[in-house]
């Protein structure tokens, strides 16, 4: 595909180029990112004809990344996100995933624990949330009737680690027998994975806790749990130094080592890919600051040799330049696709971007999920562009 420069010149759209992710062969380089879209508002937390109609609208994706996905009861923490860790849930996935795939499109699960940052009404019998240590995240927790500030939650004990483990194994089978092309592991932001590596929510003395290494063991042990299910070429990771600065997760001096040491000890794995969040946060006097802007894409390809997926903050035009500077192998983007299921067409063909609208984000209807019209629909003659 080539695009019309200002200089009237002509160029390749990196975008749009098919690539090998593993040992898949995608059509584009255009990455569905992970959003929680809470339409799953169900007891059963099982996808539905409308997260059906939702994904397979959007499946000219080069990869699918779903919504975060809980592996276990006890990793809830947001209502409405979906859930895969019983047979109910296998049967809704699966017609997703069929739906995807009858588009040609590919669609991976996004393997999901909240920890800390949850409440007990999440609960049934009102069991505190499970964590590295005893510490309030002091985070808004998305319920069901409105977002409610986070409590403490118990410290995990060892047995609960193990139990915790062996529910990212078990939902990662599930995830096969549903039909995905493969998994990414939510290590990252501010939820269990991250909790063990972050020094504030993690005062742990065994050997979960204390050094880089101790803190990270939690991380590598729940990755090669699913490495027993899958193999590494369908298995992506994320993670990296980003949080939102807000409560208890905001960068220390060592945030960074603690990175560092992650990418570099990842890089044996020979996953199928890496997830890196750009800064969505005020970094200014922060121990990171100087990750601002395109410096974390820089910092991962100094520590990581594999396949990485670049998030948050991107337009096409952007991605298309981190492409061609070699800073990432492929451009996750999500609200823009919230509101444009075809942003694959949009960018080819440069048409305007349909409208956000961002009070729809979260709810349980098809008002600002499935209803966004498609290029031969619109009528919109006005908005931002897809390159």
């Amino acid at each position: 595909m080539e695009i019309t420069t200002d200089h009237n010149q002509k160029t390749a759209v990196p975008l749009l180029e098919p690539c090998r992710l593993g040992d898949l062969l995608l059509k584009n380089r255009v990455v569905m990112a992970p959003l929680t879209r809470t339409r799953a508002a169900n007891p059963g937390k099982i996808p539905n004809e409308l997260m059906i109609e939702y994904y397979k609208q959007r499946a000219s994706a080069g990869p699918i990344i779903t919504e975060g996905t809980f592996v276990s009861r006890r990793g809830q923490g947001w209502y409405g996100a979906p859930g895969l860790y019983d047979d109910d849930q296998v049967v809704g996935w699966k017609k997703v995933t069929d739906a995807v795939h009858a588009e040609g499109g590919l669609i991976f699960l996004q393997l999901w624990h909240q920890g800390s940052v949850s409440l007990p009404e999440f609960f049934n019998n009102g069991e505190r949330p499970l964590a590295p240590s005893a510490v309030n995240p002091e985070q808004l927790v998305h319920t069901s009737h409105g977002k409610v500030m986070s409590e403490t939650p118990a410290e995990m004990t060892v047995a609960d680690i193990r139990q915790t483990i062996a529910d990212f194994r078990s939902s990662a089978k599930l995830a096969k027998n549903a039909g995905f092309d493969g998994v990414q592991i939510q290590a990252g932001y501010v939820y269990v994975i991250q909790q063990f590596l972050h020094e504030t929510t993690n005062r742990r003395t065994d050997h979960y806790g204390g050094s880089i290494e101790n803190r990270a063991r939690f991380l590598f042990e729940v990755l090669e749990a699913v490495l027993e299910v899958w193999p590494a070429e369908r298995v992506g990771i994320k993670t990296g130094p980003m949080m939102n600065e807000l409560g208890a997760f905001k960068a220390l001096p060592s945030t960074v080592p603690t990175t560092e040491y992650v990418y570099k000890k990842l890089n044996a794995y020979r996953l199928s890919h890496l997830l890196v969040m750009r800064q969505n946060a005020d970094l200014s006097g922060t121990p990171i600051a100087w990750l601002a802007g395109d410096e974390a894409a820089r910092h991962v390809r100094q520590h990581y040799d594999g396949k990485t997926l670049l998030n948050v903050g991107i337009d096409a035009n952007h991605g298309n330049q981190l492409l061609r500077d070699g800073l990432a192998d492929f451009i996750c983007f999500g609200r823009d696709y919230i509101a444009n299921p075809d942003f694959v067409e949009r960018i080819r063909t440069g048409a305007p971007l349909n409208p956000q609208r961002p009070e729809f984000y979260y709810g349980v209807t098809a008002t600002g999920y499935t209803d966004y019209p498609f290029l031969h629909q619109s009528s919109e003659p006005h908005g931002r562009t897809g390159t």
